[in-house]
């Protein structure tokens, strides 16, 4: 049988290139999960929306909001709330199917609900929507993919009540 019984000069070079082995073929399987979005004005969808006040109607199913816990997006100054709505699709024949609309209120004031409408019916409306979030106390954000590498940004001040920006997203 064979005996050895290194000395502690031997013990710091095995430790240090057995951590270097296991290392390189852990990591070499690794990649990101992170995914580059990359966004371009698009001046054709710029226009688009409209904001239209509406009454509350209990019947409409508030939606969660993605990537959150909650249902409803609060401004930092709480005067804003911008939530998800799923209003039945108008057609006889999708009428399980609904419509993801954006609402937000208003407390500024009296409380006033609006509604963002203009997107084309059949094409987006169906999609899910992502990242609903307040890039500040006035200005709401969110975006509509149609594919895993293809969507769109919407852009809303809501103190005008207008639609300030679209971009093309690609990821």
């Amino acid at each position: 049988m064979f005996s050895h019984h290194g000395k502690l000069s031997d013990q710091r070079i095995l430790f240090p290139a057995i951590a270097l082995i296991v290392c390189s073929f852990t990591g070499s399987g690794v990649s990101s999960s992170t995914t580059q979005v990359r966004a371009e004005v698009n001046k054709e969808l710029a226009n688009i929306l409209s904001v239209v006040e509406v009454k509350a109607n209990p019947d409409l199913a508030m939606e969660p909001v993605p990537g959150w816990t909650v249902s409803q997006v609060f401004t930092r100054d709480r005067k804003h709330t911008a939530y998800l709505l799923c209003v039945p699709l108008k057609s006889k024949d999708e009428h399980e199917r609904c419509a993801h609309r954006v609402y937000f209120d208003d407390y500024t004031g009296p409380a006033r609900i609006y509604e963002i409408r203009g997107e084309p019916e059949l094409e987006e409306v169906t999609r899910p929507i992502d990242s609903l979030k307040w890039v500040n106390n006035f200005t709401l954000s969110y975006d509509r993919w149609a594919g895993p590498h293809l969507g769109h940004r919407y852009v809303i001040d809501v103190r005008s009540k207008k639609q300030v920006a679209a971009y093309d997203l690609f990821g």
